[in-house]
């Protein structure tokens, strides 16, 4: 099977993938640049110690290097796909922060499941998951 095609959302042909074995885990990471940014598409297996996201999830990251000097100097960009939208990393951090300390708030905790969607699993004409993928 081509983990690829169980993304929720469009991984180029031309993206470099590493197989990882972490500590009780596999994870599989697809990464390509596009438009100025770094993307990184994360699949792995349940995590060991995980307590919220407890099957096999993806998850889309960016960046968007800065300059930190000059007249043209910006800053460093981090995003997370959150459900259907970009948001920045540390908001993300933030809520899994809140999370571990036993104070998270059902939107801190509705953020971190839309931020892991599960992997597809029919991909077919019709198919509304597959339908409505984001692409870049």
């Amino acid at each position: 099977m081509n983990l690829r095609k169980t993304a929720p959302w469009s991984i180029p042909d031309h993206a470099t993938c590493q197989v990882q074995m972490k500590s009780g885990y596999r994870q599989i990471k697809y990464t390509w640049r596009h438009a100025g940014w770094c993307y990184e598409a994360r699949w792995h297996e349940r995590t060991p110690t995980a307590q919220l996201i407890t099957y096999p999830s993806w998850r889309l990251d960016r960046v968007r290097p800065g300059k930190g000097y000059g007249p043209d100097a910006t800053p460093r960009l981090a995003e997370t796909w959150a459900g259907n939208h970009w948001l920045p990393v540390s908001r993300i951090r933030y809520a899994a922060a809140c999370y571990h300390h036993g104070s998270a708030t059902p939107t801190d905790i509705a953020l971190l499941k839309a931020t892991h969607p599960a992997a597809i699993e029919n991909h077919f004409p019709g198919n509304k998951a597959s339908d409505s993928k984001h692409r870049m």
